[in-house]
């Protein structure tokens, strides 16, 4: 179920985004694709009742101080001490944290946490992905999107995870857990292993960057990635360790856990992938007295 978020020499993916998205570009020769200017990001979550009038005109109010702005984090809060709903839980998630999902492909890893939690109104799960493209090329994704929303979550497309810390509404949002499956910067057959290997460490990097400004100060990033091979010489904790993160724990992954998970590839074939043998890696912040790494990537 990874993500592809292209960094390519370049040029644009043929089935990741929708026509608004725009191009920014990188250090390097290096391309990648972003969710959208402000305008754009609005528009869609108009679509999914995201926004209310009341948030569209206090919009600029946002970039200035986020916890002024009530339609954001506090009144999810309100929300929240509203509700008596019995806490549940499915391996390392419970239904009392706010999670944000990213880079989902049929949206059934989502599903799946929201069919265990009964209420979904603590998951914000997002796709890079336009929702043309999934329905096109998923054929459970709609059916996962439904059940999500009719469980009270958030769902967006068309969102990159390695710029939407910038982006309106995540730049006023903060969750206790930020979960990428199986991350794939995509696939690059006439480059060298040294050279895809990069790539996939730039996403990851990217990514790191953007949830740690979306945590809570307890809260956790959790990457579940494949543990051998190629997988393991992206070197996940040197990543994390480079940008400011620690690693908690390693814990094996075993898809009977959640219910109804099916992990696509990331390119958009509806097949699953074979995802033994895979850990979830657990990052938090780094304490004040730990030294992080040089940015080793830059």
């Amino acid at each position: 179920m990874g993500q592809i978020l292209s960094i390519i020499n370049g040029a644009s993916p043929q089935n990741s985004r929708s026509d608004d998205a725009l191009n920014l570009s990188i250090p390097a020769k290096f391309k990648i694709q972003v969710v959208g200017d402000e305008k754009q990001v609005s528009a869609r979550l108009q679509q999914y009742n995201i926004i209310d009038k009341k948030e569209e005109i206090t919009r600029g109010v946002v970039g200035k101080n986020c916890y002024d702005y009530r339609s954001c984090e506090q009144e999810e809060d309100l929300e929240e001490q509203k509700l008596s709903i019995e806490v549940r839980w499915i391996k390392h998630y419970s239904s009392e944290y706010k999670i944000l999902l990213v880079g989902e492909g049929d949206f059934s890893f989502s599903a799946s946490l929201a069919v265990a939690f009964v209420s979904a109104k603590n998951i914000t799960a997002t796709s890079l992905d336009s929702i043309e493209f999934l329905s096109t090329n998923y054929k459970n994704a709609l059916s996962n999107i439904n059940k999500l929303r009719s469980l009270g979550a958030k769902v967006m497309h068309d969102v990159d995870a390695t710029k939407m810390a910038n982006v309106f509404p995540f730049n006023c949002m903060r969750f206790d857990r930020v979960v990428f499956n199986f991350p794939l910067a995509g696939f690059f057959p006439y480059e060298s292993k040294g050279a895809v290997i990069w790539r996939h460490r730039i996403l990851v990097q990217q990514f790191f960057e953007n949830a740690k400004s979306m945590i809570h100060i307890n809260g956790e990033i959790h990457i579940t990635h494949k543990s051998n091979g190629f997988f393991k010489e992206w070197n996940l904790e040197f990543i994390a360790s480079s940008v400011g993160l620690r690693l908690i724990e390693e814990v094996p992954f075993n898809l009977k856990d959640y219910p109804g998970y099916r992990n696509k590839y990331g390119f958009g074939g509806d097949k699953n992938f074979n995802c033994i043998p895979s850990k979830t890696y657990k990052f938090g912040l780094k304490k004040p007295n730990e030294k992080g790494g040089s940015y080793f990537l830059k």
